[in-house]
């Protein structure tokens, strides 16, 4: 095996890691700590595999696809066990995948067009941050968090989800401006 696979290899041991969240949400809710575990060591590999990829020039076209892809299934996840739960609003989850769908729908028109993967940024990297903070207090203090200090909560979320977004958008429309300069 070459090293160089190894951030790919943690991407895919993040996916397989949703199923056990999911299961350990449900099944031991009572002991939420150990779903919690499992959500805090995935984002560990999300860390580990960017840090690697990025210090040791690890850099894969399927790693540009894989390690997005992974945060997207465990950020969705979370939420739709959130909602079930009737800790998360449904309409949080609706308006976070929709976001998610519509990034990737311009990610793909973005490689067929111009032949370029758009890679992540300081941006996207904050909003993940954010809500893998945002999660972990939902955990810790689902009991002593009130309505008002969920929304809040929620809130973070969605405004660094829909700036990520943007942001996205931007970076997008101003590569293509200069893909289209260079050719003419």
């Amino acid at each position: 095996m070459k090293l160089k696979y190894i951030p790919n290899i943690l991407s895919v041991v993040r996916i397989f890691m949703i199923p056990v969240f999911v299961y350990l949400f449900f099944e031991y809710y009572d002991k939420l700590y150990l779903a919690l575990f499992v959500f805090l060591l995935a984002g560990l590999t999300d860390i580990t595999d960017g840090y690697l990829a990025r210090r040791n020039n690890w850099i894969t076209t399927l790693g540009k696809f894989l390690d997005p892809l992974a945060d997207k299934l465990l950020q969705c996840t979370v939420l739709i066990c959130l909602a079930i739960k009737n800790i998360a609003p449904y309409w949080l989850v609706v308006m976070f995948i929709f976001k998610e769908l519509f990034m990737m729908c311009g990610a793909l028109i973005t490689l067929k067009k111009i032949k370029f993967v758009v890679k992540s940024n300081w941006y996207g990297k904050a909003t993940t941050a954010i809500f893998y903070i945002i999660t972990f207090m939902i955990f810790i203090f689902k009991e002593e968090l009130n309505e008002i200090g969920m929304g809040i909560l929620f809130a973070i979320a969605i405004i660094s989800a829909i700036f990520s977004m943007i942001m996205y958008i931007i970076d997008t429309l101003q590569i293509n401006r200069e893909i289209k300069t260079k050719k003419n």
